[in-house]
């Protein structure tokens, strides 16, 4: 008997040795193969990030291009070398001899004239254009075939635009004027869109003024940018990448506040118009200078983010000095005091030092509701128009000012 247990301890010793002697060689695999998986990710959304910078609107200026270059910089380390380098000099020349090519074969479909070239890059090219019939003034994006499979930025944006003047012409967002195809040197095919010039910058639209008359356009603004992002929101989608430079003004003779720029949309609706459940991974999407810190911690994107995103803007709007880096976070190198600076627990007094006392209760219910709920926008709209009066007041004779307050 005592053979026979001898006989079984030893075999089950052999079997633990051998088990343990697998495990070492098993989890080094299992490790890389996360690893490359997460590479993977990362590179996806670098190059996505690019496309989406390249295909804008609206040029970077040079206060967001020096605030986000850090950040950006980190980001595209972090993906590796797998995401093109278009700072080599052969891939500048190659870009800009296209581009040169775009320009000589316009008008495209006998309409529309370049006037300028506004970006240009390995993933497309952005023109502001004229129509030769209308004298209609747009913006041409011109998508470069990548990797053989099209341009996926470029799709999804022209699919979104369709959508939403589809369904609500109205909506605070440009229009599709014209789509087609191009053919570059070697007569590869090129798709191309021509979208509704947003004729002022914002920036510049605001900062015209001083004083109380300043304060009275960024709250009109702040309105017209949230009825934009409700009509987004009305059709399921989120933008996820709200900043200064994704919107303007359509004229100066009839001023509205467009939003353009919807590479980095997302439909948070399922076919049923239910919501999507939250992902557990998810790459950051958007600019971290107006991202919320609900973003910035890596979690799936609502509502509200668009929302807070919003809130960021518009109190940097606020800030009397352009380009006065009026964001808490605007020189914090740390992540974690970023994401602390971003969260309920951050004094609204560092945050809304330049903005109407309304924006407080902004602030507290973006920060405190619950994510799962519809996003109560009557009550944001009813602080922007109580706000607008405040400033309106403030703006206004002595005389005006005393009447005003006591009716």
């Amino acid at each position: 008997m005592g053979c026979k247990h001898s006989k079984e301890n030893t075999a089950a010793e052999k079997e633990k040795i051998a088990f343990e002697n697998a495990q070492p060689a098993k989890l080094p695999m299992a490790r890389n193969a996360m690893a490359n998986k997460k590479q993977q990710r990362l590179t996806e959304a670098a190059i996505k990030r690019k496309m989406n910078q390249q295909l804008s609107c609206a040029p970077v200026n040079r206060s967001i291009g020096r605030r986000t270059r850090v950040t950006q910089r980190m980001l595209s380390n972090a993906a590796g070398s797998m995401v093109p380098d278009e700072d080599k000099e052969e891939n500048k020349d190659a870009d800009h001899a296209l581009a040169k090519h775009l320009i000589s074969i316009s008008p495209f479909n006998k309409r529309w004239k370049v006037i300028e070239t506004i970006n240009e890059g390995t993933y497309g090219f952005v023109f502001a254009v004229q129509d030769v019939v209308t004298k209609t003034d747009g913006v041409i994006k011109v998508a470069k075939n990548v990797g053989g499979i099209g341009n996926p930025i470029a799709e999804w944006e022209s699919f979104i635009f369709e959508r939403i003047y589809r369904t609500n012409p109205n909506a605070s967002v440009v229009r599709v004027l014209d789509r087609g195809m191009l053919q570059d040197q070697s007569d590869n095919a090129m798709e191309f869109m021509v979208l509704e010039k947003a004729k002022v910058d914002v920036s510049t639209w605001l900062y015209e003024l001083t004083g109380p008359s300043r304060r009275v356009r960024v709250c009109q603004v702040a309105m017209q940018m949230l009825k934009g992002i409700y009509d987004l929101h009305m059709q399921g989608l989120l933008h996820r990448d709200l900043k200064p430079n994704n919107m303007g003004i359509s004229s100066r003779e009839s001023p509205a506040t467009l939003l353009f720029d919807l590479g980095m949309a997302r439909m948070y609706t399922d076919g049923d118009g239910s919501n999507r459940p939250p992902r557990t991974v998810v790459q950051f999407r958007g600019t971290p200078e107006w991202a919320s810190g609900h973003a910035e911690k890596g979690r799936d994107q609502t509502r509200y983010d668009d929302l807070i995103a919003w809130l960021y803007v518009i109190v940097e709007f606020f800030d009397p000095i352009e380009d006065g880096d009026c964001l808490p976070w605007s020189f914090c190198r740390s992540s974690k005091g970023k994401i602390y600076l971003k969260s309920t627990f951050c004094p609204a007094r560092l945050l809304l030092q330049n903005c109407p006392l309304p924006f407080y209760a902004i602030n507290t219910y973006l920060q405190t509701a619950n994510r799962l709920l519809p996003p109560n926008y009557e009550f944001i709209a009813d602080r922007v128009m109580e706000s607008l009066q405040e400033c309106s007041v403030v703006n206004e004779s002595p005389l005006k000012a005393v009447t005003a307050v006591n009716q």
